[in-house]
């Protein structure tokens, strides 16, 4: 497993009824995927995403996850959207297990 922590000026949208939307620029750079590729694991419904409500101490941030294949990024984020820390895990072994779901073979990340 690989796991990079980064400490990038990034800033993810939010809606008037406060929903998050990441640009397709920084998802693709959050799971280091080129754009085009991340298109193509988008319109296959491949890319999943979740929100959590920070709690406790973590009151008025959240925490933004994307998943795809092996690919895991989570950030804190922080009411108006910026990413204040984000990390990326790269788990080979879910990522070989996710390709055996998804019936592809490619040698690559």
């Amino acid at each position: 497993m690989l796991t990079l922590t980064n400490r990038r000026v990034l800033r993810v949208e939010r809606d008037a009824s406060g929903d998050f939307s990441v640009p397709a620029a920084t998802m693709s750079s959050a799971l280091r995927l080129p754009p085009t590729e991340l298109r193509n694991r988008l319109d296959r419904g491949e890319v999943k995403s979740q929100v959590e409500i920070g709690q406790g101490e973590h009151l008025g941030t959240f925490r933004l996850t994307l998943r795809c294949g092996g690919r895991l990024w989570n950030a804190t984020v922080s009411s108006d959207g910026t990413v204040i820390d984000e990390v990326f895990t790269f788990d080979r072994e879910r990522l070989v297990n996710w390709r055996r779901r998804h019936g592809t073979s490619g040698k690559g990340p």
